[in-house]
């Protein structure tokens, strides 16, 4: 067993491999990242080309960017961030898997009054979720999230092809957040459809799911582009959310973690 000299990592993690230092690949990656997306002044710049170009592509149109909203700190921060410091028309874009926490509702409805924002609301029918759910609980897989997780990007892409806006904007920060090693997780909506056909009844109406026919349209067609502007920026999770909570809404917003609510309470509603 070899651990890595830098991280956490070791030998039995899916296709790592050790330099002559004893660093592992996935930390060369993670340095080989930072120099491909700068920060401070370099990548204030390139957000700002960027924003540019969203503007004009959004010109006519009632809306430059849609931006996925759960409640939590990092989507509350890119509404103020793209509203407030670029001025950008922005549409938030919420997908409902009706497991919400009673909170992650409230900073929703908050932060979209608090900064003037529309919002699209997908909301999925219960009982079709839960069954889904309940067969990834019985396949004993560890991608138990992974039909959320596509339904909230297919959602965004649903957003943007009905009021033909061109960008997603996307809170993902590698430095804050990192990406799991391959091996570890995969999720594509045919894998779910199996899934679901062996354990469960195979019935998929309302839960939208990334197929890669609707995928390769939307980018193709429909020309729709992610873009993540943390990962040009220093962004510190902590010292966000305590501005949100200052300078937003006063002490009438509770910033929290919203899948680490949402994913015990939906585990425990489940397997009960």
């Amino acid at each position: 067993m070899q651990t890595c000299n830098r991280c956490i990592y070791h030998s039995d993690i899916p296709k790592i491999t050790f330099n002559t230092e004893g660093i592992c690949n996935y930390c060369e990656q993670y340095d080989s990242m930072n120099s491909q997306y700068p920060t401070g002044e370099a990548g204030r710049k390139i957000i700002n080309a960027y924003v540019e170009i969203m503007k004009k592509d959004g010109m006519g149109k009632p809306y430059d960017v849609v931006i996925g909203v759960s409640g939590g700190c990092d989507s509350s921060y890119m509404l103020h961030l793209a509203k407030n410091v670029y001025g950008l028309r922005v549409l938030a874009v919420h997908f409902d898997n009706t497991y919400n926490s009673k909170i992650a509702v409230e900073n929703i409805k908050t932060i979209i009054d608090k900064l003037n924002i529309d919002l699209f609301t997908y909301v999925v029918d219960n009982s079709e979720f839960e069954a889904i759910q309940r067969s990834l609980l019985k396949a004993s897989v560890p991608e138990f999230e992974a039909a959320t997780d596509l339904a909230l990007a297919t959602t965004h892409y649903m957003a943007c092809e009905k009021y033909g806006v061109k960008h997603i904007w996307e809170g993902h920060s590698f430095r804050t957040e990192g990406v799991s090693p391959p091996g570890w997780f995969y999720m594509d909506a045919k894998y779910i459809k199996s899934i679901h056909k062996k354990f469960g009844d195979g019935k998929i109406k309302s839960t939208p799911l990334l197929w890669l026919s609707k995928w390769i349209k939307w980018m193709v067609v429909n020309k729709i582009k992610k873009f993540r502007p943390l990962y040009y920026m220093d962004y510190k999770k902590t010292k966000q959310r305590n501005s949100l909570q200052k300078n937003m809404v006063g002490n009438g917003m509770e910033v929290i973690i919203w899948k680490t609510v949402q994913r015990t309470s939906l585990i425990i509603i489940i397997c009960l």
